[in-house]
């Protein structure tokens, strides 16, 4: 018990920590805030879990691991559980398609908007979308793709083809529709 709670306590300050270090660095990408914050958290809790006493001040005998090695090993399980699910969160939440349309509705009530006044909010200055002259770009930055300078057609790399074939074979297997 003493894993959990200690990897519950040590999920709560993640999230608290990263979002106020979120409101005032204002990162670009930030997956460069999450990920080594995370790799901070897991020895953060390793050192908690060995310098607290086996009772935390307050656990009852039967609520105390026996094997304290297996009760550390659920509680650093449980706490990168807990991170992937809240970086999960985020980047849904925030990056969303949907939701970006939803907080462009909120700011123009109660006139509200068309479509294509909608869609113009998703093209730069120069005419280039915003979602996909920007993500086909990062895709390649990444290896997942190649985009060909004179044709711009796009081709996975070995990467890309084995990240899109396993995709393929989850979505075969948990019977999901297409789509992303």
């Amino acid at each position: 018990m003493k894993g959990i709670i200690l990897s519950c306590a040590i999920f709560t300050a993640y999230v608290v920590l990263t979002a106020i270090v979120s409101h005032f660095a204002r990162f670009q990408r930030h997956s460069r805030l999450f990920i080594p914050a995370a790799l901070i958290a897991v020895p953060v809790f390793l050192a908690a879990y060995r310098f607290t006493p086996a009772d935390l001040w307050f656990l009852p005998p039967p609520w105390q691991a026996a094997r304290a090695w297996l009760d550390a090993a659920l509680g650093v399980l449980i706490l990168l559980l807990n991170i992937h699910n809240y970086i999960d969160w985020f980047f849904g939440f925030n990056g969303g398609f949907s939701t970006s349309m939803m907080l462009l509705l909120l700011a123009r009530e109660p006139k509200g908007a068309t479509a294509a006044e909608l869609i113009a909010e998703y093209h730069r200055a120069d005419g280039t979308d915003k979602i996909h002259g920007w993500r086909l770009p990062r895709l390649a930055e990444t290896g997942w793709l190649r985009i060909d300078p004179s044709t711009q057609i796009c081709t996975l790399t070995d990467k890309g083809r084995a990240l899109a074939r396993f995709t393929r074979f989850l979505k075969t297997v948990l019977t999901l529709g297409r789509g992303g």
